[in-house]
């Protein structure tokens, strides 16, 4: 009846051991397919219509300058509209150069279109996609009901008239000139980029999961092994208990028969009894035992360690219990044991013996060293998944590859200096190698241009940011990950975005990573200049010690490089 309710207590405590197992994998498993991936879905589409707004901003502000140039008498109306026009005209966009701006009036007459000049100047009002939808009508009642908003028609694929797509346009009205101004992108071509993406995240989290699984499996698996062992040993132990109740000779059978080792010893820690066990743990029969010590049988490099250890042990004559003891079988193999024992009095209260049993847990210990590695395979592969997200947002940007690893190296370094936790260090070093995964929404031809950005252009990029944040907010990562990305780009005295945060609201871990970040591009080469070098970048973190820069992360950046503890070039740290 005992052992009965044993094996119903080993089986629930298996059972308590595997649920929260199959549990996590199916919350993993949800959470990626209907939660992350339709949230990074969701944050790209959100990031092409902001996009095509902040284009269609860029354009209208074209309109403002000539007109502004109107207003101050420096160009007459009509030169004003035909040099915007010239100007629109020529704008393009995109990674193949041919996305373009159109102009058209209020009277549904089209302005420019840089690939349907045919068009230009005629009446569009019959005009209508192959849905019925009224496109020119559209654009102006949303342009003089909203002044600016979204409209989705079907249009000509860019300068193919044959072939027909859906579009998702964002028009603006220029109401000075009575012009509405408007760009868009093909939503082909965006449910193409969204399904690559979906396609490399399910199959990297694919990877991840199967590895969860394994490690599952592998846990159940011992854990049930373990059970196994548990049950034997609870039972081996029950009729001992009963034996010894009965009588000596049952105690002494028993005690032939464990698959520990029994074993008593004189004060002077010599084998005075060994049970026959020892021959399945050591290969020596209890005639060969007898006269020892477990000094003895440890191997002769490591006798100077326990030898001391042992003898104290001994010395206090008092019970010891878990004592680890690495002993070397009779065929050169090391086992290593878990040996407990008490002291043993006589009626006169003078001690004796000890009488203590031995362990096998050579086993025990690799499997504990076996899962120890597993966990780190568990770690390497979010290393892994985080880098493979990292170099995507490279291979945008090709002219800055190896910048995310550099400023990971450098900020973990400060971070270390600065006395950090290693768990704070560790969201950290993710963090930097994700701090530029927003650069993922920018247009390529931004990041690579090999002159000085335009106002516009700096803008777009400057919402790398928070694109970098919708991306990441929804992934529960144990540090804050996301809100770190977000705030990479602020300064102390509020002059930083993209939210123009000041000191108290700042993380710790986005403070190091700004001054990170501003050393090692400052030090690097870009497409539009050459590396400032090196006193450049420290001069600037110099400068603005404790105004925009957190003062102690200066501090030690500057103690690092100045001492050669790290190194600014194009190596990682």
């Amino acid at each position: 009846m005992e052992n009965k309710g044993m094996k119903q207590l080993s089986r629930a405590i298996s059972l308590r051991i595997a649920l929260p197992a199959l549990l996590s994998l199916l919350l993993f498993i949800v959470s990626i397919f209907l939660i992350i991936l339709p949230a990074l879905e969701r944050s790209f589409m959100a990031g092409k219509r902001e996009m095509i707004k902040e284009l269609t901003e860029t354009a209208w502000n074209v309109l403002a300058t000539y007109e502004s140039w109107e207003e101050e008498g420096r160009l007459s109306r009509q030169e004003a509209q035909e040099q915007a026009i010239a100007h629109i005209r020529n704008f393009r966009f995109g990674s193949n150069a041919m996305n373009y701006f159109w102009i058209n009036d209020l009277s549904h007459k089209l302005v420019v279109h840089p690939y349907r000049p045919d068009m230009e100047g005629q009446d569009s009002t019959t005009f209508t996609d192959p849905t019925g939808k009224q496109i020119f009508i559209e654009f102006v009642r949303v342009a003089q009901e909203q002044g600016a908003g979204y409209v989705e028609y079907m249009w000509q694929w860019l300068d193919n008239p044959e072939r027909i797509a859906p579009k998702l346009s964002y028009i603006k009205l220029f109401e000075p000139w009575g012009w509405v101004v408007g760009t868009g992108v093909y939503l082909d071509e965006v449910h193409a980029q969204v399904g690559a993406m979906r396609k490399k995240l399910t199959a990297i989290s694919s990877l991840f999961l199967l590895g969860a699984i394994l490690l599952v499996l592998y846990s159940i698996r011992h854990t049930i092994l373990a059970d196994r062992v548990r049950v034997r040993i609870w039972e081996e132990r029950g009729h001992l208990i009963k034996d010894l109740e009965k009588n000596k000779e049952r105690y002494r059978a028993l005690v032939e028969t464990t698959s520990d080792w029994i074993w008593e010893m004189n004060p002077k820690g010599q084998f005075t009894y060994s049970s026959p066990n020892t021959r399945n743990i050591l290969g020596y029969t209890p005639e060969e035992i007898q006269g020892k010590t477990l000094i003895d049988l440890c191997p002769p490099g490591r006798r100077a360690r326990f030898g001391p250890l042992f003898n104290q042990l001994l010395a206090k004559e008092q019970p010891f219990y878990g004592f680890e003891s690495i002993c070397l079988a009779k065929n050169g193999q090391e086992r290593v044991l878990e040996v407990n024992a008490v002291p043993v009095c006589e009626l006169n209260e003078e001690f004796t013996v000890f009488r203590g049993v031995a362990r096998d847990v050579t086993d025990r210990k690799a499997a504990m060293i076996e899962l120890r590695q597993s966990r780190d395979r568990l770690r390497a592969s979010l290393e892994d998944t985080v880098t493979s997200l990292a170099s995507a947002a490279e291979q945008r940007d090709p002219y800055t590859a190896g910048h995310q690893l550099r400023v990971d190296g450098l900020a973990c370094a400060i971070a270390r200096e600065l006395g950090l936790s290693s768990d704070q260090i560790e969201g950290l070093h993710f963090s930097c190698i994700l701090h530029d995964i927003g650069k993922m929404s920018i247009p390529a031809e931004y990041l690579a241009k090999p002159t000085a950005l335009s106002n516009e252009e700096r803008a777009i990029i400057k919402c790398h940011s928070r694109a970098g944040y919708e991306i990441l907010k929804n992934i529960q990562f144990p540090w804050p990950v996301a809100e770190i990305v977000y705030q990479h780009h602020e300064l102390l005295d509020g002059s930083g975005y993209p939210r123009g945060l000041r000191d108290d609201a700042i993380l710790l871990e986005a403070k190091i990573l700004t001054v990170a970040d501003v050393v090692e591009a400052m030090s690097s080469h870009r497409p539009y200049r050459p590396s400032l070098g090196r006193e450049a970048a420290l001069n600037e973190i110099r400068s603005g010690r404790g105004s925009r820069y957190h003062p102690e992360s200066v501090d030690a950046c500057l103690h690092l490089v100045n001492q050669n503890i790290v190194e600014l070039s194009s190596q990682t740290w």
